[in-house]
């Protein structure tokens, strides 16, 4: 069992209770506007290009080029024995502060046999877990990730449809039915909403997402505003950042959308 892993974050705070572990998976369905982690997306392993001599034109390079082979790889192909290997490192943090492992991407379900097999080792050692997902993918992949899964980070970007398409590259009835059924079973679904300016962040998609969200067993919502971390990152990958602007949100702004969202009896805050 092997998987294509960019990084794996020791001592992280913001994926999941306590100090954890975050690997980042490769493959990724969405191509959302925003994303910060682009060198997740493809499927196929990528390269860093530091100087700007590589990706001239926007042109993957070959895999078999001088140039390409003396440039850093994107993605490194573990075993699941490596993995497991690292992120039992920190195994005393985990349990003095009830941390654990975090999956992450990309979206998790790309990998979810890898994810699970991981996940079962992980329980035997009594590891907490926790995935960060789009809900793109086969319900029961999730449905039997989840299982082993302590802590659920499930985004929601955009309740309509064809806006979550415009600005995602896929359509959204998926992603709705997938939390629906989880969240009839499992007990702690951390909503994420991702605020963009100019994008989802109008008081209708708030509220229609509040309706949506306050019928669901929801542990709480974070809501994640707008970063430019990204930035470089598309930079070093040869390609156009897609986000036509990188206006943020005043703290009213993010304020007013917390207020909203907990007038329909929602747990909400700012989260990152």
């Amino acid at each position: 069992m092997r998987a294509l892993v960019t990084d794996i974050e020791r001592g992280a705070t913001f994926d999941g209770p306590g100090i954890r572990t975050v690997v980042y998976f490769k493959g990724c369905p969405l191509r959302c506007l925003w994303c910060s982690n682009p060198e997740t997306q493809k499927l196929e392993n990528e390269f860093w290009d530091y100087d700007g001599s590589l990706y001239k034109g926007n042109k993957n390079p070959c895999s078999g080029c001088p140039a390409a082979n003396s440039l850093k790889q994107v993605a490194k192909d573990m075993t699941l024995e490596e993995v497991f290997e690292i992120v039992m490192k920190d195994e005393n943090f985990y349990r003095n502060s009830g941390g654990g492992v975090t999956l992450s991407g990309g979206e998790i379900l790309v990998n979810s046999g890898f994810a699970i097999e991981l996940f079962e080792k992980l329980k035997e050692e009594y590891v907490n877990t926790a995935i960060e997902t789009t809900g793109y993918g086969n319900y029961k992949d999730l449905e039997n990730l989840a299982k082993l899964t302590d802590t659920v980070l499930f985004d929601i970007k955009y309740l309509n449809s064809q806006k979550h398409k415009e600005y995602t590259s896929v359509s959204n009835e998926i992603i709705l039915e997938n939390l629906t059924k989880l969240s009839k079973w499992h007990k702690k679904i951390i909503m994420r909403f991702p605020f963009i300016k100019g994008i989802n962040d109008d008081e209708k998609n708030i509220r229609q997402t509040a309706e949506f969200l306050k019928k669901l067993n929801l542990l709480e919502v974070n809501i994640l505003p707008y970063h430019t971390m990204g930035l470089e990152k598309y930079r070093k990958l040869g390609r156009e950042y897609p986000m036509k602007t990188l206006e943020k949100h005043t703290q009213a702004e993010l304020d007013n959308a917390v207020g909203i969202m907990n007038s329909y009896g929602l747990k909400a805050k700012l989260y990152g």
